[in-house]
């Protein structure tokens, strides 16, 4: 589907006529049901009061619905029965239950059965209403129920071209009125748009958006850290539509400027060698007095923002020029627009990714009106949208990204707090960064990463350990807290029955670093006396035993654990 291929092969609606013999002929000309639709599916109801059946039919395309109200000419007559269980041995609307009728005169040479079920087809429920058609010459019927709890009720000498309740207590056909008006509806051609490249497309799930390093003309993966919103804009000098709306946001400097949009131009020309009519970039940008930076487009750049559209659009087609992505302050691609847009569209889109997940829902929808309200509705979405996350969490953890990672399991999270598995994975995640910023001895991140993964995992050991020995061991003075990694690692070690090696070279280093060199001592003996052989562990323990004896804690500088 994302590819522009088709998902159903255009399934046209077909009509087949029973022929009595055993076999089907195909009316589908004829019957006035065959549309150039891709259909979905067709419920059946009297709709209209008349005794003879309409349909509803659902597409997938354009017309959504269809009603074909039968019009046909009377010659038969009709019978219209609607169940009703007891409610206790059989359900209230008598799903299951089998309906035979008989000719009242002459049993012998006319019978119907129909079953009545809780759904007829893909994604449809006809009326519960149970519609026999009937020989104009039958001038009563006997029906015959076989109810879904074994009992049957019989009823004699039913007059046709009525509607009529049986409820199974008293086994008697209850006349129901048909309604004196009908329900008149206005038909409407269906609405075809032209083709277009032209779409907003404000973003319901959000991707992390490139920031434009204008210092140094390149693109990097991080978050946008101001407070403005950065607006990407794709152009070309060849491309007149570009030209105008560039116009366009010159004449509007001071709006955006005011709203805090932060405009860069990215010229694509110089990935498009083919085209005659391009110009010199700078000669056009300086010609048009351009206020804005604008610098030139590349292949890197280029993927990502084709990614993100790809991610956020269900026909994943090439990017149009131009093209615009707004960025908001977290760094969230909120909206992407294709062909031109004005400066009054983006200033009322600003807003849109900080309205959270719902409105985004709504602002999202092609066509207006409301959403379902109702809270298990709701949570399926969240659930839904959370999925999406998480999916997206797990390919940047397995492409080595754990940044990414992060990202899409924290708005997971968020989304559905109550779920431990997301919580898992997010503590998971946010451990295996804490670690990695730790090897590259950016501590102050791993300490708040391993804080972050503790609030949801406290039960988690080797996450306690590190943390506790950044906290006593660090050469940053501003980093270092020698009490709080004395807490840490003595709750620790308790945890952990005082005899795991690693967890005692912690709360060593933690004793010396609050000047309780003795203990720090002994406590480095204790974890010496635990590894049974010689190993660079072992060793590197002594050593700091030997600071211990002289009254010195360890500090690792730049050296790593």
């Amino acid at each position: 589907m994302d590819a522009g291929r088709s998902f159903s092969g255009n399934e046209r609606n077909c009509f087949f006529i029973n022929m009595g013999n055993g076999k089907f002929a195909d009316i589908s000309g004829l019957s006035g049901l065959d549309f150039p639709d891709d259909g979905r599916a067709i419920s059946v109801t009297d709709w209209d009061n008349d005794g003879d059946l309409d349909l509803w039919i659902t597409n997938r395309n354009a017309p959504r619905l269809r009603l074909m109200r039968n019009d046909t000419k009377k010659v038969n007559s009709f019978i219209s029965l609607r169940l009703r269980g007891n409610g206790k041995t059989v359900n209230k609307d008598a799903i299951g239950a089998r309906i035979e009728i008989i000719n009242g005169k002459d049993s012998g040479k006319f019978k119907q059965i129909q079953t009545l079920r809780a759904g007829q087809g893909f994604l449809s429920q006809s009326s519960k209403w149970i519609q026999f058609a009937l020989n104009e010459t039958i001038e009563s019927i006997n029906i015959k129920i076989s109810w879904t709890d074994g009992t049957v009720s019989k009823i004699e000498d039913v007059l046709p071209n009525k509607k009529y309740i049986i409820r199974q207590e008293n086994s008697t056909a209850e006349e129901v009125k048909l309604e004196s008006e009908k329900n008149n509806l206005v038909s409407s051609p269906g609405l075809k748009t032209p083709p277009s490249q032209v779409a907003r497309i404000p973003a319901i799930t959000l991707f992390k958006g490139p920031t434009i390093n204008l210092r140094k003309n390149g693109i990097e993966k991080q978050n946008n850290k101001n407070k403005s919103h950065q607006l990407i804009n794709l152009w070309a000098t060849w491309c007149a539509p570009c030209l105008q709306e560039m116009a366009h946001f010159r004449d509007h400097k001071k709006t955006l400027i005011d709203n805090e949009v932060e405009l860069i131009a990215v010229n694509v020309d110089e990935l498009d060698s083919q085209n005659d009519n391009s110009k010199k970039p700078s000669d056009v940008i300086k010609k048009m007095n351009f206020p804005f930076p604008s610098i030139s487009a590349n292949k890197q750049l280029m993927e990502i923002l084709q990614r993100i559209h790809d991610q956020s659009v269900g026909l994943n087609e090439p990017l149009p020029i131009p093209s615009s992505f707004l960025i908001d302050p977290n760094g969230d691609v909120s909206v992407i627009y294709k062909g031109p847009v004005n400066v009054e569209q983006i200033i009322k889109d600003l807003r849109l990714s900080s309205e959270g997940f719902i409105t985004r829902v709504k602002a999202a929808a092609k066509l207006e009106g409301s959403l379902i309200k109702n809270p298990k509705a709701t949570q399926r979405l969240l659930e839904h949208e959370a999925s999406i996350h998480r999916r997206h969490a797990i390919n940047w953890y397995s492409a080595g990204d754990l940044r990414g990672a992060i990202n899409h399991f924290e708005k997971a999270n968020k989304l559905v707090p109550d779920s431990k598995q997301l919580s898992s994975q997010l503590a998971s995640v946010y451990f295996a960064f804490a670690t990695q910023m730790d090897r590259q001895q950016m501590r102050e991140t791993a300490i708040n990463h391993y804080r972050k993964g503790l609030v949801i995992d406290p039960s988690n050991n080797a996450a306690r350990n590190n943390l506790a020995w950044i906290l006593a061991t660090s050469a940053n003075q501003d980093l270092r807290n020698a009490e709080e990694a004395l807490i840490v690692a003595t709750k620790l070690n308790a945890d952990t029955g005082n005899k795991v090696p690693q967890v005692l070279d912690t709360l060593a280093a933690a004793q010396a670093a609050n000047g309780q060199f003795t203990k720090a001592a002994k406590s480095a003996e204790m974890a010496i006396s635990q590894l049974k052989n010689s190993s660079k562990l072992k060793q590197t323990i002594q050593n700091r035993l030997n600071l211990y004896k002289n009254g010195k804690a360890f500090l690792q500088s730049t050296n790593k654990k």
